[in-house]
């Protein structure tokens, strides 16, 4: 696995899968470099931050696979054809947008570390995850690792506290040992970006 830092994106590639992560610019450079296809993608978005997310993931993946086009399953889950990659997982928070492509399931989540989760803490996380670690990011931590396993199993009616664990952590290699929706464990990477975000993903 390696990563690398350029026109300032985060991209970390292992196997041929790549995490890129990129700040969301203003919607009008993303309305104005945006293709026809993207703008369709927009049309019935009324909300500026909706459409610039929306916009900002795409231009991403427009400069990875040109000819992708997005298709969904019947889960909801994206695909992609015309492209070198077959699975595509998307996330952002109100600044950054992170995108996963691999040829296998994959799944990604990003949130600012000082976002505030005592309001919903109890609805996703459990006295022994919160007892896990402490770091100041750790409750975006959790938080992103169920949405991941939650995106990875296209499955309908999760309960993120009940259906799904995060049972460790390895600060030294960057993991996060989870069971999934189906009950198997499985390591996500995580990564502290900038001091300021977290993402959670698998490859």
């Amino acid at each position: 696995m390696w990563a690398i830092m350029h026109n300032n994106l985060n991209t970390i590639c292992d196997n041929g899968a790549l995490l890129i992560v990129a700040p969301i610019p203003p919607l009008e450079e993303l309305e104005r470099e945006a293709d026809k296809r993207d703008l369709q993608s927009v049309e019935a978005f009324t909300s500026p931050s909706r459409r610039a997310e929306r916009l900002a993931w795409r231009r991403v993946l427009r400069d990875v696979a040109p000819a992708a086009e997005v298709e969904y399953a019947p889960s909801g889950a994206p695909r992609l054809k015309n492209s070198p990659y077959t699975y595509i997982s998307v996330s952002h928070c109100r600044d950054v947008v992170a995108v996963v492509l691999s040829n296998a399931r994959c799944g990604v989540d990003v949130e600012r570390v000082d976002r505030d989760f005592s309001r919903v803490a109890e609805r996703y996380m459990t006295v022994a995850e919160r007892d896990l670690y402490a770091a100041e990011w750790w409750a975006a931590a959790v938080w992103c690792a169920k949405e991941c396993l939650y995106k990875m199993a296209e499955r309908e009616g999760v309960n993120f506290r009940e259906d799904m664990a995060v049972l460790g952590v390895d600060t030294a290699d960057r993991k996060l040992l989870c069971r999934g929706v189906d009950g198997a464990e499985i390591a996500l990477d995580y990564r502290i970006i900038d001091q300021q975000h977290i993402v959670v993903y698998k490859l």
